[in-house]
């Protein structure tokens, strides 16, 4: 289908039209790690000329889901250990800050809907074994506690950043997860939430931050597991 503009001047323009949906493709591997994007191929997809595919490449590139060529085009990065354990440091990092700055910005209410959130969170993980389960009623609890934490510039960085695990957690096949025990694993990050929960309530920011990063490398050691699968 073409990329189409509107009249309306808050309309996303063609190239962030596009951007948007190679990232989608991109990022649920439709276009999968190592794929090459030609300028001529994407530009006879969208209808368009190739001035805005140069710049929506840029913006993807931006992200770091892509390097692009001169005169060749661009390709989608390949997994990469370091890459792969940049991004996790990076995350436990930023989280960490984000769940310190929420011990002091979030209201008595908020903490009232977080542990609602977090009980639901348990109840799921009692009930069912489906780790992509798990992870998705998990990230809901983090974009909450991060939303509230009143740090725009946070927020941000740490959007980037979640885009980039998304890609890179397409190794947790469902053969790996049933093969790995994945309930377990879930029940454990919920027992962390907890922690976590309860420390930003009680505005404890030294605890919150240290089991923040607790939670996130949980993430990580598993992601290495099946990294190294997906290596294999």
């Amino acid at each position: 289908m073409a990329a189409t503009t509107s009249d309306d001047e808050n309309a996303p323009t063609q190239d962030r039209v596009i951007a948007r949906l190679l990232i989608d493709d991109i990022v649920a591997w439709r276009i999968p790690p190592g794929s090459w994007l030609r300028e001529r191929e994407i530009a006879e997809r969208f209808g368009v000329s190739h001035a805005p595919v140069r710049e929506a490449f840029r913006h993807i590139a931006s992200i770091g889901l892509i390097k692009v060529v001169p005169w060749r085009g661009a390709f989608v990065i390949d997994l990469d250990y370091h890459a792969a354990n940049e991004v996790y440091e990076l995350w436990k990092s930023l989280f960490g800050v984000v769940c310190r700055l929420a011990c002091a910005e979030m209201s008595d209410r908020d903490g009232r809907e977080l542990i609602h959130r977090l009980v639901e969170y348990k109840d799921v993980t009692q009930r069912t074994a489906n780790a992509f389960e798990h992870f998705k009623i998990s990230n809901r609890i983090g974009r909450f506690i991060a939303t509230r934490s009143n740090a725009p510039l946070a927020m941000e960085l740490l959007d980037r950043l979640a885009l980039l695990a998304r890609w890179q957690h397409n190794v947790f096949t469902a053969e790996f997860v049933a093969a790995h025990g994945a309930g377990d694993t879930g029940r454990h990050s919920a027992v962390l939430y907890e922690q976590l929960c309860r420390h930003i309530v009680a505005r404890e920011p030294d605890d919150a931050d240290r089991v923040a990063r607790d939670l996130i490398a949980t993430s990580q050691h598993n992601f290495a597991e099946a990294l190294a699968d997906y290596k294999a």
